[in-house]
């Protein structure tokens, strides 16, 4: 009789152990989602022979944004970066991307060019320096940028400085829509770049 129950027990065991391995194969893997910024079917204008250019230096980030998970700020003081919805491609090169786009729409009297083209046309007289120390979701639901920008001349001096600080609501729960949500808020940085670059620098100077 206690050979007949210690055999049941034996037997109870590995049926429960085969049923939890079972059970921890079939849980479905959890899909990853990878996001760009910027895309865009809107042309770029080119520019009209203006002998003003423009160099955008890879914005500094800070350190907290640089890895591939999109950022959710969770409370006052925690942040989490996600492990399945990611960027799909370094996010320091999509936001200068994206900047150079809106910027080379907005001043099409202006040559802004990225490191290739500068290689070839030399060092241009102004340099945009940008910083962003936000570029996440927050757990009230909005979309958060936040920075500063600095135009300088081709040795340097500082011609203009700006902070930008943008809190944009999310239309729909989830990461498409904070992506979505922080894409047009650094288009609408970049818009605010443009005219100050335009009033008091491309345009003041013809």
């Amino acid at each position: 009789m206690i050979d007949q129950r210690l055999e049941n027990l034996i037997l109870a065991v590995v049926l429960a152990g085969s049923a939890l391995l079972s059970g921890c194969a079939g849980t479905p893997t959890v899909p990853e989602h990878r996001y760009l910024i910027g895309l865009t079917d809107r042309p770029t204008a080119p520019a009209t022979g203006s002998e003003d250019r423009l160099w955008i230096a890879p914005p500094r980030l800070a350190s907290f944004l640089r890895s591939d998970g999109i950022v959710m700020q969770i409370s006052d003081v925690a942040i989490h970066q996600g492990r399945n919805h990611l960027w799909a491609e370094d996010l320091a090169t999509q936001l200068r991307r994206s900047l150079r786009e809106e910027l080379a729409r907005k001043l099409p009297h202006a040559q802004v060019l990225d490191d290739s083209e500068s290689a070839v046309t030399g060092e241009p007289p102004h340099r945009l320096e940008v910083d962003v120390d936000g570029f996440h979701g927050r757990y009230d639901g909005v979309a958060v940028i936040v920075g500063q920008w600095r135009l300088r001349d081709g040795i340097g001096r500082l011609l203009a400085a700006r902070q930008f600080s943008v809190e944009r609501p999310l239309p729909a729960d989830g990461y498409q829509a904070l992506v979505e949500s922080l894409a047009a808020a650094w288009r609408g940085v970049a818009d605010e770049i443009a005219a100050v670059i335009s009033s008091k620098l491309i345009v003041a100077g013809h």
